[in-house]
């Protein structure tokens, strides 16, 4: 075997011997770092409460027949409400000219949407505060709404919260909605508006019938 040849193999060995040196430091180092996910805090924001009365008022009209009007109540605890999105369902088979308008919680409040789908049986009805005023904190009545009753008396109807309804306030994009209760209501159950005058002699005294909301 020639000298040169000899000294080719030599650095043949010398250089796989690098190569091999390097292969087993890359197996040794550190693997890459893994990040444990911290967990996400959740952020009670939401407080306010909405709740429709189930003790309808009725108030006679010129026609004889009776209009009758429920509460939509809210109570927004800490919240500062901006605005109101009612997202309402009712059997139309029940009740009938349903209509809906604000109540006192809103000073002269911003009308954004009100549609009333008789056929369907579904209210949207949207207000808030006006540009440059402040978010409203505390309970109050909200909305009022206001029907006829065509079912038949003794029986039962409900006027309930659809998904979408939401509540926008002050600090946060999100919806502080946090329970909405619907109303259970006996046609025909009605306390009158304003009734004062006593009952006459001998007559049975007309009691208000409250019936427990399932709701809650």
């Amino acid at each position: 075997m020639s000298r040169r040849t000899i000294i080719l193999i030599i650095a043949l060995v010398g250089i796989t011997g690098i190569l091999l040196a390097i292969a087993l430091t890359q197996k040794k180092g550190p693997g890459p770092s893994v990040t444990k996910p911290s967990p996400q805090v959740q952020v009670p924001y939401a407080h306010t409460s909405l709740e429709i009365s189930s003790n309808p008022v009725s108030q006679a009209t010129s026609s004889g027949s009776s209009t009758y009007s429920l509460d939509v109540n809210i109570n927004t605890e800490t919240d500062k409400v901006t605005a109101v999105q009612l997202e309402l369902s009712f059997d139309p088979k029940a009740i009938s000219n349903v209509d809906v308008k604000p109540g006192t919680f809103f000073k002269n409040p911003a009308q954004l949407i009100k549609r009333v789908n008789a056929k369907d049986g579904t209210i949207s009805y949207a207000l808030g505060i006006n540009p440059g005023e402040n978010g409203i904190q505390g309970s109050g009545v909200v909305a009022e709404i206001s029907y006829r009753e065509i079912g038949q008396s003794g029986t039962y109807t409900q006027i309930n919260f659809l998904p979408k309804t939401l509540v926008s306030a002050e600090g946060t994009d999100k919806s502080v909605l946090k329970k909405s209760i619907g109303s259970l209501i006996m046609l025909g159950g009605a306390s009158p508006a304003n009734s004062t005058k006593p009952a006459t002699s001998g007559a049975i005294p007309q009691t208000t019938r409250t019936q427990p909301n399932p709701f809650q």
